[in-house]
């Protein structure tokens, strides 16, 4: 495959027409990309490829005729790539039919169509962060709402219309994160959720939540000149803030001050999201002179962080300016409280009949049986059929198969390539699972054991000698990645460039190949190789593999009443700070540490503790702490209660559930009472489900066979829905609700609308 390096032109030259005459359209576009592509994209593809979809789109252009002008056709339909997915033929396999399927209508009537189309074949289904290519997604049938939008998208944009993926990087009031998608449709951009099609446009089950959003962003490639709010722009993107399209908004000017309040230049400035128990940053920015840094956001609260020279600062920020100061030093041991305020919900309006509601109701029923007859089983069972027979050669070779499949995730069991199995176990001379796996990341799944073992033979045969020659053969390439995809390790190999992030997994690939033992830790990020049995972290910029100094982190929850296992990520997380950095930390607790100790490497940590009250809210608890190389750090996590006397459920407890007809956010309810439901069984209790009709009951098969005592009933006249309105004062625009009772029917637990804290609450009260 012919490799190209990326040119540096500048796109808006390009959208300039400041290109030479003699260039044809074909050959313009083709720069535009290639000069807006980031580095994985021009290693991984071949020109030819480009050139074919580039090629399908100027064809589809002429054929559609929808009058798009050329700067919202250059930015929203002529790129493939929609943020972090794997790319594949999408454009040039399902233009054509996209484009019959809609011949004839308005450009709004073929958006709300194409909708249709995507649902037909791709429905709302939670996975792993690895985001699959748009092929991929619809041969499974299933995705979560990141790859549901990279299917509309690409979908739209291959029947000629302009379309972006847009999201909430975090939501404010509940955890999790949501994107959808935007079409350009005559002049104007309109919502609708990615597989769910609605009626109308600008309308979702996501009216309501959007209304509280802090943020609402997209990517779009080169230097877009639109008249949205820019965020940052780089090399290769520009990232646009879309929150003012939606809801009131703000700018908020911080001014970053040293102990004698004077503005700090050069100091790093992030605004932060509370989510999931940690601050997670939306945006990052320096100060000029004037010490000042700025976000247009929604009506909210939002979390600051700032650092220069080993001084922080933390404040909580809820108008339009405010000064945080640098009046801590890194290393010590600070006590913070804060209480953090979304905006207040105001769901956005919708045109939408109840004539149009009730048939498109309809429709999606169709459409769901349609789904359900492309997706009879599981998809690459071929696959894994043959990968399995190719191993039945001899024992060593079925054992080490075994391995190989035991360590794939669901996702990669479904579209892992049977060449990449096979070349997992082309050397089984060392049938250690991080020799033999081919996953290493979230990079593109290529066969690279036997090229890379192949090409080292007699040149490498160790880890240290592996580092050599990394820092002697691989050329790094600076800013072209800034939305760090990662580059397969072949075509690292076969290229030999690369950018910084993606040299850690090449590294890990190199060593696997010639049977070292190596690995990304999936707790802390750092790559790591294996040595008389011992892990020792690389460092690929000093060519050093060793042991980092550990101590031990004694997490005292006594005064919680939460469990660290099932706590971590919902009530509190761990940030280990480097060099004004916060790097959240993964961690499963074992049986083994029952009081929450655990094994920490030497350095500077963020405890962030916070319970989500009713309104959305939250009561956070920030402690900063240090680990020592071979001791003991007690900390006491503080966190605050929650809401009421802290009433626990008890034999006979039952949940009361009033659901929408079907979709979100429905499917996160029910997915989000398993594990309570759980330990209400086993209490004898039950769940009463209730929804619209009779027809329903289809949607949540799936939910009540997983679960024993779970019955569900038809609310025709909406009576149970008004009862639990009056007796949990909650509001009936926003299902499901969801309430848990006492044996005699008092409520100790009630949560209305899209809520991922769901299984949180009910998980604390039923235990």
């Amino acid at each position: 495959m012919k490799k190209r390096i990326l040119y540096a032109i500048l796109p808006v030259l390009l959208l300039a027409s400041a290109c030479a005459p003699e260039m044809t359209p074909k050959e313009k576009y083709l720069e535009f990309l290639y000069s807006t592509m980031p580095l994985p994209d021009s290693l991984v593809y071949s020109r030819s490829w480009w050139e074919a979809n580039v090629d399908k789109t100027l064809e589809v252009r002429e054929k559609m005729n929808w009058g798009v002008p050329e700067r919202e056709f250059v930015h929203f339909v002529l790129p493939l790539r929609v943020n972090n997915e794997g790319l594949d033929d999408f454009r040039t396999v399902y233009a054509d039919s996209l484009c019959s399927r809609v011949s004839g209508m308005t450009m709004e009537e073929a958006v709300l169509e194409i909708n249709h189309w995507c649902h037909e074949r791709v429905t709302y289904q939670p996975s792993d962060g690895r985001t699959s290519a748009p092929m991929s997604t619809i041969r499974y049938g299933f995705g979560r709402c990141g790859e549901e939008s990279v299917v509309t998208v690409a979908a739209l944009r291959a029947a000629g219309i302009p379309a972006r993926q847009v999201y909430t990087p975090r939501w404010a009031h509940t955890d999790d994160n949501h994107a959808w998608v935007e079409a350009w449709v005559d002049g104007k951009w309109h919502f609708l959720g990615a597989c769910e099609p609605e009626p109308v446009l600008d309308m979702g089950w996501f009216n309501s939540p959007v209304s509280r959003a802090m943020l609402l962003h997209t990517n779009v490639y080169g230097d877009y000149q639109g008249p949205e709010g820019v965020i940052r722009k780089n090399d290769l993107y520009t990232e646009i803030n879309l929150i003012s399209n939606y809801v009131p908004s703000r700018v908020n000017t911080v001014t970053i001050t040293d102990a004698e309040g004077k503005p700090v230049e050069g100091a790093t400035v992030e605004f932060k999201i509370y989510n999931y128990a940690e601050f997670y940053t939306v945006a990052r920015y320096t100060t000029g002179t004037d010490g000042k840094a700025s976000l247009r956001t929604g009506l909210g609260d939002i979390m600051v962080w700032a650092y220069k020279d080993g001084k922080f600062g933390l404040a909580k920020v809820g108008s339009e300016s405010a000064e945080v100061a640098l009046d801590h030093t890194f290393g010590e041991s600070v006590s913070m409280d804060f209480h953090i305020i979304p905006p207040v919900d105001n769901p956005l309006p919708s045109n939408a009949t109840e004539e149009q509601i009730a048939a498109n109701a309809l429709r999606l029923k169709q459409e769901d049986s349609i789904r359900a007859a492309m997706h009879p089983g599981v998809v690459n069972q071929e696959t894994l059929d043959a990968f399995k027979e190719y191993c039945k050669a001899s024992p060593e070779l079925e054992k080490a198969g075994e391995i190989v499949l035991k360590n794939i995730t669901p996702k990669d069991l479904r579209d892992i390539p049977y060449d990449v199995l096979v070349d997992a176990v082309s050397d089984i001379s060392n049938p250690d699972r991080n020799v033999l796996s081919s996953r290493i990341e979230l990079e593109k799944q290529i066969p690279f054991h036997k090229e890379i073992r192949e090409g080292l033979q007699g040149k490498v045969t160790g880890y240290q000698e592996a580092l050599s020659w990394v820092k002697e053969n691989i050329r790094i390439v600076e800013n072209r990645n800034p939305m760090k995809l990662r580059i397969p390790p072949v075509a690292v190999w076969r290229g030999k460039v690369c950018d910084r992030n993606s040299l850690g997994i090449f590294y890990v690939a190199l060593c696997r190949s010639i049977g070292v033992p190596a690995r990304i830790s999936w707790h802390n990020g750092n790559v790591q190789v294996q040595s008389e049995g011992q892990w020792l972290d690389v460092n690929l910029e000093e060519e050093v593999a060793k042991a980092n100094p550990k101590g031990f982190l004694d997490l005292d929850l006594s005064d919680t009443g939460l469990d660290a296992a099932s706590a971590y990520f919902g009530r509190f997380t761990l940030s280990k700070i480097e060099d004004g950095v916060c790097h959240l930390m993964d961690y499963e607790y074992s049986e083994d540490q029952p009081t929450g100790k655990i094994p920490l490497e030497e350095g500077y940590y963020m405890a962030v503790s916070g319970t989500r009250l009713s309104d959305g809210s939250v009561l956070s608890h920030v402690q900063t702490f240090n680990v020592e190389a071979d001791r003991t750090a007690s900390q006491k996590l503080v966190v605050w209660p929650a809401e009421g006397k802290g009433e626990k459920a008890g034999k006979g407890s039952y949940i009361v559930a009033r659901l929408a007809e079907n979709g979100e956010p429905t499917t996160h309810a029910l997915r989000q009472m398993e594990s309570a439901a759980e330990t209400l069984n086993a209490w004898g209790g039950k769940i009463l489900l209730y929804g619209p009709t009779e027809a329903s009951l289809d949607f949540y098969k799936g939910f009540i066979s997983k679960l024993k005592n779970v019955s569900y009933q038809v609310d025709a006249d909406n009576s149970v829905l008004k009862e639990i309105e009056r007796k949990c004062k909650g509001d009936v625009r926003y299902l499901p609700f969801v309430v848990l009772n006492d044996a005699s029917g008092k409520a100790l637990y009630f949560s209305q609308g899209y809520n991922t804290s769901l299984e949180i609450g009910l998980s604390q009260t039923v235990k």
